[in-house]
């Protein structure tokens, strides 16, 4: 048989899927010299890059470009799906190892967490999520639009009003009750929030500042006193990890409302709101369950675990960190972790540390500040302006410290956190709006 011959039926063979890597690979090197004359360096490239390895992922790109080399040839060919099926194994494959792997190495970190948890026990949140995935009970049928994208005004508050609707019904069907089962309520249609033991819960879909739909979804977990930014959060394979990723990934469906939703995109929509539902409730709401109090929030075991996951094992695709929550030593722009420490210092009879913390964090922000006060008198006041929020609690919190009289000063440090946290209830959407001056 020419080699032309052999060389066609093998590549035959690889459309159909009936050829291994490994026997692949072995075929390929060892005509490497022929396949150089009888191909374009265009074809050489695209089967068999410089950078191509031994798997059945490697193995799925070999094979579209067989297919784009019988179509040049005017003699397309069908391609088997059994590269791609197999890819998928082999990375779920990969991925379990490396989680492994993982749990391994941070092990020295989670066992003293654990036992943390063990003599500090909470009540366990007994509810069946799983019932909610799917279609919401009761959904609209989809409309049909004669239209596939958005180009008058018109048509865009058609896809926009359309959009809202199934974003209601999902978020009615799937978040709030999985919120309320967890001892959440409304503080607003696209909000959910609980206080309990000093400690503020907040879930919050952004609207799209478009007019669209969803931009994104926050979540956090603080003191009641502090600010959502710059918190120590959860492990990054809870907050960063499989079902995050998997969330972000389409998240476009939710966001825009620039086409027709029909059916296709109602289903789409269900979709990425089970993602959502599954992301919460397999992971954040359950780890947020676990910290019941400020002694828990601040524990040493949680701290150092929450370091010790700050970055994630390589992606076996990409090479690349799954995540990485680390700032490489950089100092928060905000110092907002200074003033959540530095408080709790106060509050655990530390004030040297404590109001160190708190003039870093002032200091860093005073000319700032003062300008924006200036321009906007009430900003300490504004849920919408963090940081001059943040600024003006530790400057209530700085001044204890000329209280001379130790008693009188741990009383007054007392009760300017009460006043601080009756101020942030309202802040975080859970009372109604308070004055301060």
């Amino acid at each position: 048989m020419a080699f032309q011959d052999e060389m066609k039926q093998m590549f035959l063979r690889v459309a159909a899927g009936e050829t291994e890597p490994k026997e692949w690979e072995t075929w390929w090197n060892s005509n490497l010299f022929k396949l150089a004359e009888m191909l374009t360096q265009g074809d050489l490239r695209r089967m068999m890059p410089a950078y191509w390895r031994s798997n059945y992922a490697w193995m799925a790109k070999t094979q579209d470009a067989v297919a784009y080399y019988f179509h040049a040839q005017g003699r397309p060919v069908k391609t088997s799906g059994y590269y791609e099926e197999k890819a998928q194994e082999e990375d779920t494959r990969d991925r379990q190892n490396i989680m492994e792997t993982y749990h391994r190495k941070t092990a020295f970190a989670r066992k003293p967490w654990e036992e943390y948890l063990e003599k500090h026990p909470t009540e366990a949140v007994s509810f069946d999520w799983n019932g909610l995935l799917g279609t919401p009970p009761g959904q609209k049928a989809a409309r049909i639009f004669n239209y596939r994208d958005a180009y008058t005004e018109e048509q865009w508050k058609e896809c926009g009003a359309e959009l809202k609707l199934r974003l209601k019904e999902n978020l009615q069907a799937k978040i709030a009750p999985i919120a309320k089962a967890y001892g959440m309520k409304k503080a607003g249609p696209k909000t959910f929030v609980r206080e309990r033991n000093g400690l503020v819960w907040r879930i919050q879909f952004i609207g799209y500042f478009r007019g669209g739909g969803y931009e994104a979804m926050s979540c956090w977990l603080c003191p009641i006193y502090a600010i959502q930014h710059g918190l120590p959060g959860l492990p990054g394979h809870i907050s960063q990890g499989e079902h995050f990723q998997k969330m972000q990934s389409g998240w476009g469906v939710i966001q825009y409302g620039t086409t027709a939703v029909n059916a296709d995109m109602v289903e789409r929509i269900n979709e990425k709101f089970d993602d959502i539902l599954t992301y919460l409730a397999d992971g954040i709401l359950p780890e947020w369950q676990k910290i019941d109090s400020l002694e828990t929030y601040f524990a040493k075991e949680r701290l150092e675990y929450l370091k010790a996951t700050e970055t994630g094992p390589k992606d076996p695709k990409t090479g690349r960190p799954m995540w990485n929550l680390d700032t490489g030593g950089k100092p928060d722009p905000w110092r907002a972790g200074d003033y959540l420490f530095g408080v709790w210092d106060l509050l655990s009879g530390w004030e040297a540390e404590g109001y160190a913390r708190l003039e870093a964090c002032v200091g860093l922000h005073t000319k700032h500040i003062e300008e924006r006060v200036k321009k906007y008198p009430n900003a300490h006041n504004d849920p919408r302006d963090p940081l001059a929020v943040m600024y003006h609690n530790a400057q209530l919190f700085i001044q204890t410290k000329l209280i001379k009289d130790t008693e009188q000063r741990r009383n007054t440090i007392q009760k300017t956190y009460e006043d601080v946290c009756r101020f942030m209830l309202y802040y975080h959407g859970l009372a109604k709006k308070v004055g301060r001056s």
